[in-house]
C-alpha cells in the first residue's frame, strides 16, 4: 500500500500502470481510475499491512487499519454486505447490493434475512472502519507474525538493521526517464553499503503459496517487469553518483509465506533476469514483452490518442495472421 502522496500525485508512470499496457492499452487507459468501491482481497490486504508495519510505522498502520474481532461472512453474503456498505449513502442499497452480487437460489426478502443473521456485525465494523481497511483478529495475528518472521529470521534479518556501515532506506522514491517517458518507483528498501559502495535494491512480497513455490508466482505477475524497471531506473536516475556507490547488486525479492511464516527466501534476479523484464524474449514457445516494449506501445498511443486496439492491430488495419497453435498456446 503506498500512502506517500507526493510519490501518487506525480502523473510519472510507474511499472504497475505500465505494465498493463501489455494486456490492452484500455487496462492502461482505465487504471488510472478511482478503484476505492472495490474490496481489497484479503491476501493484498495481509501483504500491504506487513509492508506497512516494515517500512512505515505502527502508527501509520493503525492510521491505515481497522482491527475486528467479526470475520466477513462467506461466500457471496460477504459480497453483499461489501455492496451494501460502498452504497450505504443510497436509499435503494440494499436492492443495488442484491443485484450487484447476482444471487441465483435466494429471493430479495430472503437475502435480507439473511443479512441480519449473518451480515449485519460485519457490516456495523465496515461502518466503524469508515475510510480504513478493516482486518480481522485472525488477519492481525498472521500479519505481525509474517513481521516479526522477516525481521529476526536469519535468512533475512541483517537487511533490515541500520548499521554504522549500512543505511536503510524504506519506501524509497526514484525518478528518471526513459524513451522521453517520465517514470516513477516507489522501492520497499534499498540498502546503502557505504564501505563497498554498494547499493542492494530490495521489494518485499508476501504470498499464499510457500516460499520454495514462489517462482512461479514470479513470472505470472511478471516481476520481471518490475525489478528491471528499479534497476535501470537507479542506474538512469543517477542514485549511484548520489550516494557515492559504483556498483548496483542484483535486485533482490524477500519473500514469505503468509500460509506458513517463519520460512522466508530471498530471489536474486540476475543480469539474464533483467535483460528480460526490460527487452522481452521467449519463454518455451511463448514471446514476452518487457518494459521497454511497453513505453514504446505507450509513447504511440499517446501520440495518436487510438485506445481501442493494440498498437499493432491498428498498424495492421485491423487483419491478423491465423497461425498453427504452438506448445503452451492457450489460445
Amino acid at each position: 500500500m503506498i500512502t506517500d502522496q507526493a510519490y501518487l500525485d506525480s502523473t510519472a508512470v510507474s511499472q504497475s500502470r505500465l505494465k498493463k499496457i501489455l494486456i490492452h492499452p484500455k487496462e492502461y487507459l482505465n487504471s488510472s481510475y478511482d478503484t476505492e468501491f472495490d474490496e481489497p482481497k484479503a491476501n493484498i490486504v495481509v501483504g500491504d499491512a506487513v509492508d506497512i508495519l516494515i517500512t512505515q510505522s505502527e502508527e501509520v498502520f493503525h492510521e491505515r487499519f481497522h482491527i475486528s474481532n467479526v470475520e466477513r461472512p462467506s461466500g457471496q453474503m460477504g459480497d453483499y454486505v461489501w455492496e451494501l456498505f460502498v452504497n450505504r449513502e443510497n436509499p435503494d442499497a440494499d436492492a443495488i447490493a442484491y443485484g450487484t452480487v447476482g444471487f441465483k437460489r435466494d429471493s430479495f426478502e430472503k437475502v435480507k434475512e439473511r443479512f441480519k443473521l449473518e451480515g449485519s456485525e460485519y457490516y456495523d465494523a465496515l461502518v466503524v472502519g469508515e475510510n480504513k481497511t478493516v482486518i480481522t483478529s485472525q488477519q492481525l495475528t498472521q500479519i505481525y507474525a509474517i513481521k516479526d518472521s522477516l525481521l529476526n529470521h536469519p535468512y533475512t534479518a541483517k537487511y533490515f538493521q541500520q548499521t554504522e556501515r549500512y543505511d536503510v532506506h524504506f519506501q524509497f522514491p526514484i525518478k528518471f526517464e526513459y524513451n522521453g517517458v517520465q517514470c516513477k518507483g516507489l522501492l520497499d528498501m534499498l540498502v546503502v553499503d557505504k564501505e563497498l559502495g554498494h547499493l542492494y535494491p530490495i521489494d518485499l512480497k508476501t504470498t499464499n503459496v510457500k516460499t520454495v513455490n514462489w517462482v512461479g508466482m514470479f513470472w505470472k505477475l511478471r516481476y520481471d517487469f518490475q525489478a528491471a524497471f528499479y534497476y535501470v531506473g537507479l542506474f538512469l536516475g543517477g542514485y549511484c553518483q548520489k550516494y557515492n556507490c559504483t556498483e548496483i547488486k542484483p535486485f533482490k525479492f524477500i519473500v514469505e509465506s503468509q500460509s506458513s511464516p517463519g520460512t522466508p527466501l530471498i530471489f536474486e534476479a540476475g543480469v539474464d533476469i533483467i535483460n528480460f523484464g526490460r527487452h522481452g524474449g521467449k519463454m518455451i514457445t511463448k514471446d514476452y514483452e518487457g518494459f521497454d516494449q511497453a513505453i514504446k506501445r505507450l509513447v504511440w498511443h499517446s501520440e495518436n490518442d487510438l485506445w481501442d486496439y493494440p498498437m499493432e492491430d491498428y498498424l495492421n488495419k485491423g487483419v491478423r495472421l491465423l497461425t498453427l497453435p504452438t506448445l503452451g498456446d492457450g489460445n
